[in-house]
C-alpha cells in the first residue's frame, strides 16, 4: 500500500498514471498490456508535461502479463524524460520480472532503475534518491 498522496490521475490506453506536486509520479499498467514505441513516447511525452522538466522519480506498477517490445524497451532505456532521477518497478510475475531484468541488464537504462516486490521498498529507495538529491543541490 502506498505511503505517497497522490492528487491527480491520467488514464491512458495501457496505465493509470497518478502524479503530485512533490516529485512522485506512479503509473499503473494494465495486466495484459504490450508497449510499443508509439506508446512509450507517447507515455514519455505525459511525463514531460506533467513534470515540467522538475526532478523527479517514477514507480511502475507492472501488470501480471505486461510487456514491451525491443524497440520499446531500447527507445525508455535511452532517452529519460528530463528531471528523472530513478525509476522503481514493481514485479508481481516471473515472466515480468525476466523482462524487467533484460531491460536493466542488456538495455541499461540511463537512470538508476531497480525492480522491487512490494511498493513500500520501492517508494523508501525513491525518498531516499530524492533525498539524496536535495542535499546535493543545498551543498
Amino acid at each position: 500500500m502506498s505511503s505517497t498522496p497522490y492528487t491527480n490521475s491520467i488514464r491512458t490506453n495501457y496505465a493509470t498514471v497518478f502524479y503530485n506536486d512533490s516529485s512522485f509520479i506512479k503509473t499503473i499498467l494494465d495486466n495484459d498490456s504490450e508497449m510499443e514505441l508509439e506508446d512509450i513516447i507517447a507515455q514519455r511525452e505525459l511525463y514531460a508535461k506533467i513534470t515540467l522538466g522538475k526532478r523527479h522519480v517514477i514507480l511502475v506498477i507492472a501488470g501480471a502479463r505486461t510487456s514491451a517490445t525491443k524497440e520499446a524497451r531500447e527507445y525508455a532505456a535511452n532517452n529519460p524524460v528530463l528531471g528523472r532521477l530513478a525509476e522503481a518497478v514493481i514485479i508481481k510475475s516471473m515472466s515480468v520480472r525476466i523482462l524487467g531484468n533484460v531491460y536493466i541488464n542488456f538495455n541499461k537504462p540511463k537512470v538508476p532503475t531497480k525492480l522491487f516486490k512490494t511498493e513500500e521498498e520501492a517508494e523508501e529507495w525513491l525518498r531516499d534518491i530524492l533525498n539524496q538529491n536535495s542535499e546535493q543541490q543545498m551543498a
